[in-house]
């Protein structure tokens, strides 16, 4: 890590100008994909197929196989996962003071030299994790998926992929699968994790639920500023203080790109949502929520709670959508939520699939548990550039690495991604 570290976070200016030098995608033009995976569901588990420039032919067959594993053992790997990252990172807690360690910027807290050794031991417990996740999905099928797998992990070594998983029946994290860029090296015989072995550090990979009719990734705005939608729970700043708030610094950098406006309750969200006129082209959330959670009275659904205290249920949203007879126009929508981001196996295990079938183009949110501190940060930064007109995934991709390397916390890998790569703003004059 570099020694002298740039942590200040002023809105007073636009501090977020070094983004700039971030690679602009070309206006109107879908990024072509490297590499394309599709799963659909068997009677034997899950036909898997892969194809794309970065798989050649090799003279034999496509890459067909079979996953030999169902749903509950799917959903089973993928809850082992979360857990690593809840108690591995959200939980980790210093070992003299007890404090969070990830509740905010450790190099700042901690100092460089001690938030680096930190986290590169944090790295191999995920790595770890990550890899039992992806040896689950490709390496317990049949000879096919073997061969499948062999040709995925070459590819995925040689370099950044761009990368789209297609399913309506399979969901996993698939920014937190790991493959170790060396083939030699084994993390069980104490091989060190590295980053770059992470799916959503090195490559853009965006999850696609199917074919659906009228989808358009790029979303068009007028002469005039694209129009926002701020669904807070303003009793978070309450809660942190005015030299502190989360949500003020989200808000300065939405305001000083859209037209926004604010709908702080379930009664005005729900309105907002099923009004057929509804032209927002980016949804916000920024409050406290769930994934599904097995509570006194059993499972509880996947939620979020905005100022009034009444949770939206993913249930709630599938009652919008029916209720607008028609889907949203493809607006993005970026969860600043805890678990805002899951997609499950079934539908109320996370908020993500919902929200999709009311008509989202494109969500963003983290799989876990993610601090108020660092989940204001990493929305200002994607904003500003998302504003400038940026793919969501590669900003993505981008603030995840730069907040590991110079800030030393993994938690922007945690953010996944329901489509994204070609996602973006367009200004109507623009030619697609």
């Amino acid at each position: 890590m570099a020694p002298d570290i740039d942590l200040v976070f002023e809105l007073e200016d636009d501090a977020y100008d070094e983004l700039a030098g971030l690679p602009r995608s070309h206006p109107g033009r879908l990024q072509e994909r490297s590499i394309f995976l599709e799963f659909e569901e068997v009677a034997r588990g899950f036909s898997v197929r892969a194809h794309g420039p970065a798989l050649p032919y090799d003279g034999n067959a496509p890459y067909k196989g079979i996953l030999q594993r169902n749903s509950q053992e799917i959903s089973a790997g993928v809850a082992k996962l979360h857990d690593r990252w809840l108690t591995g990172v959200v939980q980790r807690t210093h070992a003299t003071d007890r404090r969070y360690i990830y509740e905010d910027i450790p190099a700042q807290t901690l100092g460089a030299e001690e938030a680096e050794t930190i986290l590169a031991t944090v790295c191999t417990e995920l790595a770890q994790a990550g890899q039992a996740l992806y040896r689950l999905l490709f390496h317990t099928g049949d000879e096919d998926l073997a061969r499948l797998e062999k040709a995925l992990a070459r590819a995925l070594r040689s370099g950044p992929q761009i990368i789209t998983v297609t399913s309506s029946d399979l969901f996993v994290p698939w920014g937190l699968l790991y493959l170790h860029p060396d083939p030699d090296s084994r993390l069980n015989a104490g091989a060190p994790g590295q980053w770059s072995g992470f799916f959503g550090y090195t490559h853009l990979i965006e999850h696609n639920l199917g074919c659906v009719k009228g989808y358009d990734p790029f979303i068009h705005y007028g002469s005039e500023k694209p129009k926002a939608s701020l669904h807070f729970d303003t009793r978070l700043d309450d809660l942190h203080g005015p030299e502190d708030c989360p949500l003020e610094p989200v808000r300065h950098i939405v305001d000083t790109h859209a037209d926004s406006i604010d709908r702080p309750t379930k009664p005005e969200t729900a309105a907002a949502l099923t009004e057929p006129e509804c032209t927002d082209h980016v949804i916000l959330f920024g409050a406290h929520g769930t994934g599904v959670r097995t509570g006194r009275r059993g499972e509880e659904q996947a939620k979020v709670v905005l100022s009034d205290g009444v949770p939206i249920h993913a249930d709630d949203i599938h009652d919008w959508s029916v209720d607008r007879g028609e889907r949203l126009p493809n607006p993005l929508c970026f969860m600043m939520v805890c678990e805002g981001g899951r997609v499950g196996m079934y539908f109320q295990e996370g908020l993500a699939r919902p929200l999709f079938d009311l008509g989202v183009g494109c969500l963003i949110g983290p799989q876990t548990e993610v601090n108020t501190r660092f989940a204001s940060r990493f929305t200002c930064r994607f904003f500003e550039e998302f504003f400038k007109g940026e793919c969501a995934a590669p900003v993505i991709r981008h603030l995840t690495q730069e907040f590991i390397s110079q800030y030393a916390t993994p938690l922007g890998l945690a953010f996944t991604l329901v489509r994204g790569i070609d996602n973006r703003l367009i200004i109507e004059d623009e030619s697609p």
